[in-house]
């Protein structure tokens, strides 16, 4: 049989969700910010081509990171440390509330850095599913 535990910490989400981003940092850029003299960082975009489309890039120095959003599978929540109040049944003046959380954002996708290579230009190529579906579908003929 389960034990039971009698601390519960009661859960609430907010109806207002902040937005946040996480930023996904490659160590060697973490280490840099987290010294005493951290570099200065500016957000740009790459300019787009006929075969590759423009991205975010973030910069310092003559670093290059190219900026992907990628989905997870598990959301994350941000959440706020927060206090039950009295309900309609709860007597107001001899309520005493309980420490609670409550979450304030879910965040669903994070961005990760990719370093570019300076003196490799790398070509995207952007598969397309229905090229993948028509090749595999030529292939069993």
């Amino acid at each position: 049989m389960a034990t039971q535990y009698t601390t519960d910490i009661p859960f609430s989400s907010s109806h207002t969700q902040q937005a946040f981003k996480l930023l996904e940092l490659p160590p060697e850029l973490l280490a840099l910010l987290e010294s005493d003299d951290p570099p200065t960082l500016t957000i740009t975009s790459s300019p787009a081509t006929a075969t590759t489309p423009g991205y975010a890039m973030l910069c310092h120095g003559t670093k290059q990171y190219q900026m992907r959003q990628k989905n997870t599978s598990n959301p994350i929540l941000i959440l706020q440390p927060s206090s039950t109040g009295p309900t309609l049944v709860d007597d107001a003046e001899t309520f005493i509330p309980q420490p609670s959380v409550t979450a304030v954002s879910k965040i669903e996708d994070t961005i990760e850095l990719i370093l570019q290579d300076e003196g490799k230009k790398k070509e995207v190529k952007v598969n397309k599913w229905h090229e993948k579906f028509a090749k595999s579908r030529l292939e069993k003929k």
